[in-house]
């Protein structure tokens, strides 16, 4: 049985997680990435905490995790940590050692063959990206979304992203102008949902609402029969009204800053 198939349990939404950041952060100019069992660290290289993750599982050595960790800060590049309950409590201690913050506790949530029809703010119309214009597009949305330097998230998500079969970036329009935008991972029957943001001087207008709802109505009518995200305080309640329920909830330290929060 392929992980994609399996009960989405924590130690599956954990490999998920290790698989779509790869997909997420695999086309950037300054890809890098490393992996020991119960670790996997995947980093665009760029000076955006949010771009670089350290993901702590079940069966991380502390050793390694430390290497792991030393080796970002050396070079001053800042970096969040995922642990995941199963890894225990003596990860907390090592990152709090280190000099990292715990930044937040992250619902990892998931929503099974939900019966969805597009709701949310009618006018907002809801498009696949595709090339070099629509990356700009989606860079701004994330610049006004979390304050992102745009720089950053183009070196760090490529127009090249859109062309994966791993993903789908969409981008919501409101009167011709982006105002939001998500990517899809695809792991067989289950996509993984990423990088939902909603321009900051239009948020609270169910723009978010439409934009969810519309792409996850796409992929199930394309054999979608799972979906999982980590929550962001922010989204929350949107996700909880769409049917998405909490299976674990990780830990994220950060060193530097974080938009997670």
């Amino acid at each position: 049985m392929s992980i994609a198939s399996k009960p989405l349990n924590e130690a599956v939404l954990r490999r998920l997680t290790n698989d779509a950041l790869t997909t997420l952060l695999g086309e950037a100019a300054l890809y890098e990435a490393a992996a020991r069992p119960g670790l996997q660290l995947v980093l665009s290289n760029e000076p955006v905490a949010d771009l670089n993750m350290l993901v702590v599982g079940a069966g991380a050595n502390q050793q390694h995790f430390r290497d792991m960790a030393r080796s970002c800060l050396r070079r001053n590049l800042p970096f969040l940590v995922m642990v995941f309950p199963e890894a225990g409590e003596a990860v907390d201690e090592i990152a709090a050692n280190l000099g990292l913050v715990h930044a937040v506790d992250f619902p990892i949530m998931v929503c099974n063959d939900p019966p969805l029809d597009p709701s949310g703010n009618p006018e907002v119309e809801i498009g696949r990206a595709h090339g070099a214009e629509d990356a700009d597009a989606c860079a701004d949305v994330m610049v006004s979304a979390y304050s992102m330097p745009k720089d950053s998230v183009l070196r760090a998500t490529p127009h090249s992203l859109f062309d994966t079969t791993a993903a789908d970036v969409y981008i919501a329009r409101s009167h011709g102008e982006a105002v939001g935008s998500v990517t899809l991972t695809y792991h067989g029957d289950t996509c993984g949902i990423w990088a939902m943001g909603t321009v900051a001087a239009q948020q609270r207008g169910g723009i978010g609402r439409r934009l969810l709802s519309a792409v996850m109505v796409k992929a199930r009518d394309n054999g979608i029969r799972r979906f999982f995200l980590g929550a962001t305080p922010a989204g929350l309640r949107l996700y909880e009204g769409l049917g998405f329920m909490t299976v674990c909830s990780a830990r994220i330290w950060v060193s530097g800053e974080t938009h997670q929060a």
